[in-house]
């Protein structure tokens, strides 16, 4: 293959789910910036049109990814106005289903910090407070919304000649971290699919892999308030969050034809966190 000495994504068609804050903002930002035409979904419309209302390169749609019928017209558009698709970044994703969750832990997260301060144990208990709708919906929408942006993604990624899927991870689902079940399932779901996908979709020169991150400096990082955070960097030998958009040259690079030869794999931006 040779590599093109343009922008990375000229001429590329990409589509970004939690295109609306996050690393998902400033992932198509740096795809703009790298020449491609981007969907960016998100499910706050307010979001997408605040960010991306002057930027002819950006189509901005409303999505809740848990909602398959809705994610197949999304596609639609996509279809009917290109009939292909390069890229595919599924970053939209929740840690908690709701605030009287974020209260829960972040309540926990304090006391957990308190603890190790003053060098006394402390057990956090989280699977026998866990509704079964907290864990249906964070599951809906991490696992169930990477499936079906994969799904109606891949016909127009074989349309294309072959693309790249990325979906976003966590270290949690790569480790052992106190926190409620349900992000660090979806999340291990979400790598055994993209291992599963990248075997099925190789002979169409589709590559998929994932991110896993750990601390990366996010409103949903943040939301959990700082006790959180500092829970999280004390396993990081880097001690600083990471910037979203770090992350975001990772999927230019993931995306575009200078990572043809990756799929199947789990990159984990963490800081030193998770090490193979």
């Amino acid at each position: 293959m040779t590599l093109t000495t343009g922008p990375a994504l000229e001429h590329k068609i990409a589509a970004v789910t939690g295109a609306g804050s996050g690393m998902g903002l400033a992932t198509v930002r740096a795809f703009v910036r790298e020449g491609a035409t981007v969907y960016a979904m998100d499910i706050s419309q307010d979001n997408l049109d605040r960010e991306f209302r002057d930027q002819p390169q950006v189509t901005a749609i409303g999505l809740d990814i848990s909602d398959s019928a809705a994610v197949n017209e999304a596609f639609d558009r996509i279809r009917e106005n290109h009939g292909k698709l390069h890229a595919l970044v599924n970053a939209a994703g929740v840690s908690v289903p709701n605030r009287r969750a974020v209260e829960w832990v972040d309540d926990i997260n304090h006391r957990m910090v308190e603890a190790m301060k003053k060098g006394e144990p402390f057990a956090p208990e989280f699977l026998g407070e866990i509704p079964d709708e907290d864990f249906d919906r964070v599951m809906k929408i991490n696992l169930y919304g990477t499936f079906y942006t994969t799904r109606a993604a891949v016909p127009l990624l074989k349309a294309a000649g072959g693309g790249a899927i990325t979906n976003f991870a966590s270290i949690a689902g790569l480790v052992s971290l106190p926190m409620p079940a349900y992000y660090p399932a979806s999340k291990a779901a979400v790598v055994g699919m993209t291992r599963s996908n990248a075997g099925e979709l190789a002979p169409f020169n589709i590559r998929v892999n994932a991110l896993a991150p750990a601390g990366i400096n996010t409103a949903m990082m943040n939301q959990s308030g700082d006790d959180h955070v500092q829970a999280l960097l004390s396993l990081q030998p880097l001690k600083r969050l990471a910037e979203p958009e770090e992350v975001a040259q990772t999927l230019v690079f993931l995306s575009s034809d200078a990572g043809a030869h990756y799929t199947g794999q789990v990159f984990s931006p963490s800081g030193g966190a998770y090490l193979t």
